[in-house]
């Protein structure tokens, strides 16, 4: 809704509503006989009519004052019209509006005076307000002559004799006197005006009591103004400058309001500029205050205070009265509004006394204004009784703002004080921190010269003091045993400003040398760089460190290489020799019949033969050469040579060595043999395990040729069809490794006794040739495992796998159990766990959703391999399955020492259970020992549905084979139950 129309809509409700009442009261005085109409007397229905007599006030009856806005009669004229035309004007009524008066009309309003009493009365007729233009006045007698006139124009100094607070008229009307008064009003501001009838002696004590009050509100706002102005140059604290600017603002729009400083300065046309002006300033200064109390505030919040400070010194040269008030209330409407949100907002910046009490003195001034706009609709003058009022709570507003700011200070004061005292009881913590720590701690220079060192540093480099420590030494290059390392520590802290967990040696003041880590940072504190340091000793760790990877690198028998450092020495030098176009020779040593000590004496006597036996051997190693045992019978050595003589006397050596060596135990005395494989590197050897392998073989020859043998490898060597065949499919798997030929198939078996319509099946491998035929692992697999290639292939298998798993997410919920094949010597490689352990994480294969296989030979092969894995990987989830159960003599037996979930009961049992009672029997019997043992069983090569019911009727859990699905390959996948839907 439009203001103007809200004030109007307003205005004319209260109008209504005094009107029925004033109709209700001379209705009673009519019915009583009574002859004195008062101005409360006024007949409702008389108000709009355009006959009805002038309004009269009885001048005995005013005890006080009486507000004339109800009673007056109004008209709006040109402005040239003469007071004789105007007495002859009809159509005269009561309906006050807040709209301004029209630029080429002037409002005229009317009453009359009665005196009924024998005394005459002196009355003061004001009008008007500090900020009106011009108003007539004139007192006519019963004949309608002129009797008295006054003037307020603020454009005619000479004429402006009513005061300073608008229209001012003193009137006596004596005993039975009826007089006429006119007032003529010009002005640009609304039309609704105080206009009030007051008791002489009356007004004269209310103008007093005025005065004083604001003699008293100006005074104090002048102490508060001067004490923050002095305290502020003493304490240089910015909202205290701000507050005496806002103190003295305020008190200069009060002095401009009430129209002493346009009087003073002989300016009172310019009352409302110096009023908007003033006023502008206080808003101001208020939003300086908030700023600084409040700090750090919104930027966007200061802008929106700033721009709507604008709004008021534009309407001043832009509108008239009448939109200058308005936009003045507006924006301070808005303004009290802001501030008291603000208030809530940031209230949490100060304490909550400060906040209550700026909050209580901004909900102070805002009641001022309440006041201001109840007074301005209601018609009442500047000194009526309950002007006081807004001087009283302008002075307790302004008074709680600053105290409000006083409290602010105490309270950030305060919080200074708890705050240097947290940090002295922290320095004094920090000091006992840093001369009681265990670590060594130091401060120094850019440059590396020594500041200050705390007592466990200076221990450590041997001293008793800090104070002896910084007497020797002086720069941090004293801590170290190579000055250079201390120069490669400042040059890296002068680049990356942080050095971590840095490891050097430092030499004591004993001249001793120990390990040390180090940590520094440099810092700038004032105008110099600085770096704090700490070092701890680390001695023993190192030593612990050299240990475990000697440990690690060697076998612990004999302290020579041991076959994973061996694999990688040998990687090194088959690099190097490609390169270099060298020639080195590897020698695999196996030991003939050490079984034979071992039973005889014990493995105690065996673990002492291998360790004679190692250095007897050791003596022939050249510097050169790499010596490493590579199994528990089987050493390997690596030579450079220049010719083939080169390789013969190493090989007569190494023979000799052996023949010469006996071994006693007790009173048995053994003289051992050696066989020899020696395989020559070639420019198409693509790794030390092919390398291994073929010296492997060739030592297998050697074997197979009567033993204390050397062999040679040649690709064309004539040994029999099963080494040929298992050195073709070595090179087919180290081919397929490289090419990435391995293909990934699927076989789907099914639950036999429940609904599942989860997916279970295993992960079969096939090798790809390279006319494209696809290879069984029962082909390549034997080969691969004793090379010692079955682990790459697994990782392999597992790997893809994984990847593939990982980029199916349906596959993954659909996953009831997926079952992979490990091999024997997967089981006992720990690199093979940590990749196992790296491929879950990497991938995020639920754990639970994986099964691994491993054969029963190869799980009584490597029982405490077999059983150190599955036990790892139960922990995380993984099930096992067994499989091939059965196959062998002692599978019961073994079968309570490995803690599998699944056994797969040997396919060969299966194939047959319908006709053959033995194998019936067999497979009952596998499936009551695993039951007993809450061993879930599969049942594998089951070929026809008859198997497969026989086999649910048994109570085995799973079935696999081609009844239930063919192997697929894996880049095909189809769940079960899509593979059923498509062959029905």
């Amino acid at each position: 809704m439009d203001l103007k129309v809200w004030f109007s809509h307003f205005v004319s409700l209260n109008n209504f509503r005094v009107f029925v009442c004033l109709a209700f009261i001379q209705f009673v005085a009519l019915c009583v006989g009574s002859q004195n109409v008062v101005a409360q007397d006024a007949v409702a229905s008389d108000l709009l009519t355009d006959t009805k007599p002038i309004s009269i006030v009885e001048a005995s009856d005013i005890s006080r004052s009486l507000n004339l806005q109800v009673i007056a009669d109004l008209h709006y004229t040109s402005q040239g019209l003469l007071l004789s035309d105007v007495a002859q004007l009809t159509k005269w009524h009561r309906d006050y509006s807040v709209y301004p008066i029209p630029d080429d009309k002037v409002l005229w309003l009317r009453f009359q005076i009665q005196n009924s009493s024998n005394l005459n009365e002196s009355l003061m007729l004001i009008a008007g307000n500090t900020f009106i233009d011009r108003v007539d006045g004139f007192l006519l007698d019963e004949q309608g002559r002129i009797i008295q006139s006054i003037q307020r124009n603020h454009m005619n100094r000479s004429a402006n004799a009513s005061g300073l607070h608008g229209f001012k008229m003193a009137i006596t009307v004596r005993p039975d006197q009826l007089l006429s008064v006119y007032l003529r009003v010009d002005d640009d501001g609304p039309a609704m005006l105080p206009v009030e009838l007051w008791q002489e002696k009356s007004f004269q004590q209310q103008s007093s009591i005025r005065l004083i009050l604001l003699g008293a509100l100006s005074g104090g706002l002048s102490l508060l103004a001067t004490y923050f102005l002095i305290t502020y140059m003493l304490r240089n604290a910015p909202a205290r400058f701000w507050f005496s600017i806002f103190a003295v603002a305020s008190m200069t729009t009060l002095l401009s309001a009430e129209g002493m400083l346009p009087s003073l300065f002989n300016l009172p046309a310019f009352a409302a500029e110096i009023t908007a002006f003033s006023l502008t300033i206080s808003l101001f200064a208020a939003i300086k205050i908030g700023r600084d109390i409040f700090a750090p505030v919104s930027p966007l919040w200061l802008r929106a205070h700033y721009i709507l400070l604008i709004v008021p010194v534009v309407t001043l040269f832009l509108y008239n009265d009448f939109w200058q008030l308005i936009s003045i209330l507006g924006v301070i409407a808005t303004f009290l509004c802001s501030k008291l949100f603000a208030t809530l907002i940031y209230r949490s910046k100060i304490d909550l006394r400060s906040t209550v009490i700026y909050f209580c003195g901004w909900l102070a001034l805002a009641a001022v204004a309440a006041l201001e706009v109840l007074s301005f609709t209601q018609g009442a003058s500047h000194v009526s009784y309950s002007a006081a009022l807004p001087f009283a709570f302008t002075c307790f507003g302004i008074m709680l703002i600053g105290v409000a700011i006083i409290s602010r200070e105490h309270s950030y004061t305060h919080r200074i004080e708890a705050n240097q005292l947290s940090t002295i009881d922290d320095l004094g913590k920090y000091k006992n921190l840093f001369e009681n720590t265990a670590e060594g701690l130091y401060s120094a220079t850019d440059k590396g010269v020594l500041l200050q060192v705390n007592p466990a540093l200076a221990f450590l480099f041997g001293f008793s003091s800090p104070e002896e420590c910084l007497k020797s030494f002086t720069n941090i290059h004293d801590f170290f045993a190579d000055p250079i390392e201390a120069d490669m520590l400042l040059g890296e802290l002068s680049s990356h400003q942080t050095v971590l967990g840095k490891e050097f040696r430092g030499k004591r003041l004993n001249g001793g040398e120990f390990w040390f880590s180090i940590s520094s940072q440099l810092s700038k504190t004032t105008s110099e760089a600085k770096h704090f340091g700490s070092l701890f000793d680390i001695t023993e760790r190192r030593i612990n460190q050299v240990n475990m990877q000697y440990l690690n690198t060697h076998d612990q028998l004999t302290g020579l290489h041991n076959r994973r450092h061996f694999l990688q020495l040998l990687e090194e030098r088959i690099t190097q020799t490609n390169v270099d176009d060298n020639n080195c020779a590897l020698f695999y040593i196996d030991v003939d019949q050490f079984k034979l000590i071992n039973d005889t004496c014990g493995h105690t006597a065996g673990d002492v033969f291998i360790k004679e036996l190692a250095h007897v051997l050791f003596e022939i190693v050249q510097p050169n050469d790499i010596f490493a045992r590579l199994s528990a019978d089987e050493f390997g050595l690596l030579i450079h040579y220049d010719d083939e003589k080169d390789i013969e006397l190493t090989t007569q050596r190494i023979l000799t060595q052996v023949r010469s060596f006996s071994f006693k135990w007790d009173r048995h005395l053994f003289t051992q043999s050696v066989s020899i494989g020696i395989a020559k590197h070639e420019s198409n050897v693509v790794s030390a395990e092919e390398l291994l392998s073929f010296a492997d073989t060739a030592c297998i020859v050697a074997k197979e040729n009567g033993r204390d043998k050397v062999h040679v490898f040649s690709k064309d060597m004539g040994t029999n069809n099963s080494y040929e065949r298992e050195l073709y499919w070595v090179g087919e798997v180290n081919r397929a490794l490289n090419e990435d030929s391995f293909e990934l198939y699927y076989q789907h078996y099914r639950p036999l006794n429940k609904a599942d319509d989860a997916d279970y099946y295993e992960i079969l491998v096939r090798l790809k040739m390279q006319d494209g035929e696809l290879m069984l692992p029962e082909f390549f697999m034997p080969a691969a495992e004793r090379y010692n290639l079955s682990n790459k292939i697994d990782k392999w298998v597992v790997e893809n796998y994984f990847s593939w798993l990982s980029s199916q997410s349906e596959v993954i919920d659909s996953l009831g159990k997926c079952n992979i094949n490990i091999t024997g010597p997967s089981l006992s490689d720990e690199d093979f766990q940590f990749f196992l352990l790296n491929a879950f994480e990497k991938y995020h294969i639920p754990y639970e959703k994986i099964c691994f296989e491993i054969t029963e030979t190869m799980a009584i092969i490597k029982m405490n391999d077999a059983i150190a894995f599955i036990k790892q990987f139960k922990k995380l989830g993984c099930t096992f399955a067994l499989d091939d159960f059965g196959s062998g003599f002692s599978s019961y037996g073994y079968l309570k020492n490995l803690p599998v979930d699944f056994v797969k009961i040997d396919g060969n049992f299966v194939r047959d259970i319908l006709t053959d009672p033995i194998d019936l029997a067999m497979v009952t019997s596998i499936k009551d020992v695993a039951e007993a043992m809450s061993i879930k069983t599969v049942a594998e090569f089951v070929e026809s549905e008859d198997i497969m019911v026989q086999l649910g009727k048994m109570g085995v859990d799973y079935a696999q084979g081609y009844c239930v699905a063919k192997p697929d390959p894996l880049s095909a996948f189809v769940s079960y139950n899509e593979r059923v839907l498509r062959s029905e």
